[in-house]
């Protein structure tokens, strides 16, 4: 029989309530936040996993129950939740499979992997993630907007599907039971992909949509279907299972108790050093980056930022330095600003900074462009401020500035930072309506790159350390639900050779007639 290696099970329970779907998403927000900490540690130990088959073609088991746990948690908060609505009944927090629960997932561990399939598993897989990303939903439609606030929804097949299965509840009292079918067949498929990337099987997933409560118990083999034993391992055997015993497959809790919360602890504090980490090593880099596009004389210049406004004026505001801040206080000793602008038509431009407050009261009542925003290309988003399009005349007969810079061509200000908020204006030097100009800002900071290569090498400790602790906080649980012994072989009871039978005896030679030796 082809049988995937991967057995995802579901049962529709019926009668289901009508209304308990709306209430849902609030009774599974424990395991959404376990679910969260279990999925770090999913990760992390599929490197592990997979650096483990790359040297030495083997998965190790505790990472193949304690990932396989996982996965089938995951499956029953699905299906309990709002990727089938199948159950009312409240999922269990446990890694191990619940038989009488109405969904399960059980996986045949392979004795041996290729070495070479973590190197070309995840590329395999991207057709698979490309269909299972089209079913789940992996456009939105908009549903809401207010001025820069827009909202969208999820649309796809499971979205929508789970929506009419909600209102068929609600109306009926029932879901569709074609629609119930195919829900489960679009996670089997999902579940299929997830574990044929995290290595829990080297079977090849099948381009097929199994849908129903079971697997099917003899889908097409090779010749019909081929993708479903490409790359595949043997087939494992199983030993039928006396009676009394789990199924095979079936985790089982060990019995082994103690120290549960220990191991869950420290799967926690694995879990956060290694987010920890991934947020100090991001933050190295970035300082070895910006160290690294410093010019010789220590300046960060940003991409060039494209201005035309109809307005008389166009400001940046909201720079706030503050000396009692440690970091601010760094800039103010340190830092200073220069900011260059040109024109294209060789326009007299005027670049000017001052108090805020100061250039709120000049252009109070004229309509000028703030920057809201600028990326890390340069394209950049203004805000218009109400007020008249008009004349603001010579904007350097005003006294506020605190450093101006005029000319032709190309226009550059250096300023010395200080304590306060501040605000740029870039304006024709006449002050007539219109601007059109390209700036760069670009801001003196020290050599950073020995604080980054820090920050590297500590988050690197921090990521070993959480690596070791999700493994042991992982291995301890998955401990806590390993698959029993198979039971050992029966060995066919041995009948003992047949007594020897006694037989006419002969006389020694030279013995008398009639009479026997001793």
């Amino acid at each position: 029989m082809n049988r995937y290696p991967v057995q995802v099970r579901a049962r529709r329970d019926a009668p289901l309530s009508r209304w308990l779907w709306l209430v849902k998403w609030l009774l599974l927000i424990p395991h959404y936040v376990v679910l969260a900490v279990l999925w770090v540690a999913f990760v992390a130990l599929t490197v592990l996993a997979y650096l483990a088959v790359l040297f030495t073609g083997r998965y190790p088991h505790t990472i193949f129950t304690f990932n396989l746990g996982v996965l089938r948690w995951t499956w029953r908060v699905g299906y309990y939740g709002y990727q089938v609505l199948g159950t009312d009944r409240y999922p269990p927090f446990t890694l191990a499979e619940v038989p009488d629960y109405p969904a399960g997932l059980t996986a045949d561990q392979p004795p041996r992997l290729p070495r070479w399939l973590p190197l070309v598993a995840w590329l395999l897989a991207i057709p698979h993630a490309l269909i299972v990303a089209a079913l789940t939903g992996a456009g939105s439609w908009e549903v809401y907007r207010d001025g820069t606030t827009t909202v969208h929804a999820p649309l796809g097949l499971v979205s929508v599907g789970v929506l009419v299965v909600a209102i068929s509840l609600a109306v009926r009292g029932r879901p569709p039971q074609g629609l119930h079918d195919l829900l489960v067949g679009v996670a089997r498929w999902s579940l299929r992909v997830v574990a044929y990337v995290a290595l829990l099987t080297a079977s090849y997933p099948p381009f097929r949509l199994d849908q129903g409560d079971t697997e099917p118990d003899n889908p097409t083999g090779p010749a019909g279907n081929p993708g479903t034993t490409a790359l595949s391992a043997p087939p494992s055997t199983t030993t039928p299972t006396p009676a009394g015993m789990p199924e095979a497959g079936t985790a089982v809790a060990s019995g082994r108790g103690a120290g549960v919360a220990g191991r869950v602890l420290a799967l926690v504090a694995g879990v956060l050093l290694l987010l920890a980490a991934t947020g100090i090593g991001v933050g190295g880099g970035a300082l070895v980056a910006l160290s690294g596009n410093r010019d010789a004389s220590g300046y960060l210049t940003s991409q060039p930022i494209e201005i035309t406004t109809s307005t008389a004026a166009m400001t940046a505001e909201g720079i706030d330095l503050r000396g009692d801040d440690g970091w601010a206080g760094a800039i103010v000793d340190y830092g200073r600003v220069r900011i260059t602008a040109s024109s294209p038509q060789r326009t007299d431009l005027f670049v000017g900074i001052a108090t805020e407050s100061d250039v709120d009261r000049w252009l109070a009542g004229t309509a000028h462009d703030e920057l809201a925003n600028v990326n890390a290309s340069g394209n950049s988003t203004f805000r218009r401020t109400a007020g008249a399009i008009r004349d603001v005349g010579a904007p350097s007969a005003q006294g506020f500035w605190l450093a101006t810079a005029s000319g032709t061509d190309t226009v550059v200000l250096d300023w010395a930072a200080d304590d306060g908020r501040f605000a740029v204006v870039l304006a024709n030097a006449s002050g007539a309506a219109g601007v059109t100009a390209q700036a760069k800002v670009a801001t003196r900071i020290p050599d950073l790159t020995t604080l980054g290569v820090g920050l590297l090498g500590g988050g690197l400790l921090l990521a070993v350390a959480g690596f070791v602790l999700i493994y042991l906080g992982a291995a301890g649980l998955a401990r806590r639900h390993t698959d029993p012994p198979p039971p050992p072989p029966a060995i066919a009871p041995t009948t003992p050779p047949d007594p020897p039978q006694p037989g006419p005896q002969r006389a020694p030679v030279g013995a008398s007639p009639g009479r026997l030796s001793g």
